[in-house]
């Protein structure tokens, strides 16, 4: 009898099922988007100036301010701004005992015109009423003005004669101060010329003015947009001439 050989069939099984739902959505990665300002300045391949070395801005600034004998009309945009930043570094200048008696008086169209007819009259007592004129429609053209003032208290004048009074030492503070204004504002673009005429020191200056009793002119600032670029101009002693070296 022929025995016919079975071969056993595994049972089959069904797929198993799919994995549960995660807990929480899977998020799709972040993509970071360009800002479109910097797609155009990529585009455009836009080289950033480096930051300027501040050493190198102060040296600067110090080189190039110059005296401004010519202006425009009017004041630019924004120089209030540029003259409350300018009276700040003025009022960092040294002091030895910190008396800060600086004061900056920033005279309006009536008190610069009052101021320049008083110089006016004082030019026609002087030169006559021709040069009186001349002088006259100069100063009006100046457009920006302000009074820089020492505080001098009692002593008044008589005490600058002491080398070691307060009364000098702050007047040489108060010249500082000055510096540094003109320093701030050459650097916002602006110039100025300080100015110590005959009228500053004429005893109608303080009323004309508007300047308080108890203060000395240590000069008045004209200042505004140049008109033209100044010369600059040559040095007549050069740093060695005026770098002294002792043992």
């Amino acid at each position: 009898t022929r025995h016919t050989q079975t071969t056993k069939r595994r049972p089959s099984h069904p797929p198993p099922p799919p994995p549960p739902p995660p807990r929480y959505p899977s998020r799709k990665p972040r993509q970071e988007v360009e800002p479109p300002v910097f797609r155009a300045m990529a585009a455009q391949s836009v080289v950033l100036d480096p930051a300027p070395n501040p050493k190198e801005a102060v040296q600067e600034a110090l080189l190039t301010r110059r005296t401004v004998n010519e202006f425009e009309e009017s004041l630019p945009e924004g120089w209030e701004h540029s003259v409350r930043r300018a009276v700040e570094a003025a009022t960092h200048a040294p002091n030895h005992r910190r008396t800060e008696p600086w004061r900056f008086h920033l005279l309006g169209a009536k008190a610069a015109s009052r101021v320049c007819a008083l110089n006016a009259r004082l030019v026609a007592d002087e030169k006559g009423a021709l040069a009186a004129d001349e002088k006259l429609r100069r100063w009006k053209k100046m457009p920006g003005w302000i009074v820089v003032t020492q505080v001098v208290g009692e002593d008044g004048e008589a005490a600058l004669v002491d080398p070691m009074g307060v009364v000098r030492e702050d007047y040489a503070a108060c010249c500082c101060a000055v510096q540094n204004l003109c320093l701030s504002l050459h650097a916002e673009g602006l110039g100025t010329k300080w100015t110590t005429g005959p009228v500053n020191f004429d005893p109608m200056f303080g009323p004309t003015a508007g300047i308080p009793d108890g203060e000395r002119v240590v000069g008045t600032i004209w200042f505004g947009k140049p008109a033209k670029d100044p010369t600059t101009p040559k040095k007549k002693l050069s740093v060695d001439d005026v770098l002294i070296l002792h043992d």
